[in-house]
């Protein structure tokens, strides 16, 4: 567990801490919340209908093991998202498709440890497809909530 709470929550926040981004508090407030909801709801119930495991399992709990990536990981991979989807050096669509490939491919590193184990069918691929449609939830909310 401590490997997932390292990973998943103390880098990705000491990351955001140090990035020199402005208005980054609003842009916190703005984005975490819908963030951390799209983790928590699409971990939660992939998990429980056995298409992949966070491990180590916590108090024979899976959900838990993913709870630093749901606060930290998810949340700061949208929070740098939606704040280069705002820079506007290319279009939304494909920065939504490069932050989900990047996001992947660090899945895709955690499945090949052992820490992330896929069931049921699913597949890498499906994990990229669920990215995109988090991360294109959390923008269109983002971009409706502009005024925050």
């Amino acid at each position: 567990m401590i490997f997932n709470i390292i990973v998943g929550f103390i880098i990705p926040w000491i990351c955001l801490v140090i990035a020199q981004l402005p208005n980054k508090l609003k842009l916190v407030l703005r984005v975490l919340p819908i963030s951390s909801l799209m983790a928590f709801l699409l971990n939660d119930f992939f998990v429980k209908h056995g298409f992949w495991i966070v491990k180590p399992i916590f108090d024979e709990n899976e959900s838990y093991s993913a709870i630093p990536y749901n606060l930290g990981l998810y949340p700061v991979w949208g929070i740098f998202l939606i704040y280069f989807i705002e820079r506007r050096i290319w279009s939304p669509i494909i920065f939504i498709c490069i932050w989900s490939i990047g996001i992947t491919v660090a899945e895709y590193v955690l499945v090949a440890m052992g820490r992330v184990v896929y069931d049921n069918g699913w597949h890498i691929t499906w994990t990229l497809i669920s990215y995109i449609v988090a991360f294109s939830i959390v923008y269109l909310y983002s971009k409706s909530n502009r005024k925050l």
